[in-house]
């Protein structure tokens, strides 16, 4: 019975920890939103619509032609606006995408040491390194299209040294505190 409670603790501080952290970063580091932007969506005719058919019956075909160009023009005109205003948003999410994977990769690798502090007490020592765990795959998963492949792979890397060093570094003391009993 004890078992399953410390694993229900273990899993449960792993989820909190991991919340707090997210909830932490969404509110000191807030993410971009289109809305400020002032990205507003050209809801006009699109530009391949306007016609001879869409101008008045009392202009003449000049007058026609002319407006039909104007009218193409300022379409023309409020989609480049928008799709300028739209790639500016995308490229402020790569950038808070790529932030976010270094934030939680860091996070990640300081709750993996911490719960080297902690393997007295084993189910909050792996409910800490679970939720670090938790948090470097999301700051993959988070980061993964905002993130140049060479510092994933930098990044990708140094976990995994520290992963393994951190490995080795507990066996060893869980190794002593096993052989004591």
């Amino acid at each position: 019975m004890a078992r399953v409670i410390n694993a229900a603790f273990g899993i449960g501080i792993a989820v909190l920890i991991f919340i707090v952290i997210l909830l932490g970063i969404q509110a000191i580091y807030k993410e971009p939103n289109i809305e400020n932007f002032n990205c507003t969506y050209p809801f006009a005719i699109p530009a391949y619509a306007y016609d001879i058919s869409s101008c008045n019956e009392n202009i003449s075909v000049k007058e026609c032609n002319a407006l039909i160009k104007e009218k193409r023009n300022d379409s023309e005109k409020m989609q480049a606006g928008y799709d300028k205003c739209l790639k500016e948003f995308q490229d402020a999410e790569k950038i808070y995408g790529r932030n976010v994977f270094l934030i939680a990769n860091i996070a990640g690798i300081i709750a993996v040491i911490a719960s080297l502090f902690l393997l007295s007490m084993i189910n909050i020592a792996a409910g800490t390194a679970f939720s670090g765990i938790a948090l470097i795959f999301y700051g993959f998963a988070r980061g993964w299209q905002g993130t140049d492949d060479i510092l994933k792979f930098i990044i990708a890397l140094i976990v995994a040294i520290i992963f393994i060093i951190l490995a080795v570094f507990a066996n060893k003391k869980y190794g002593k505190i096993k052989k004591k009993k």
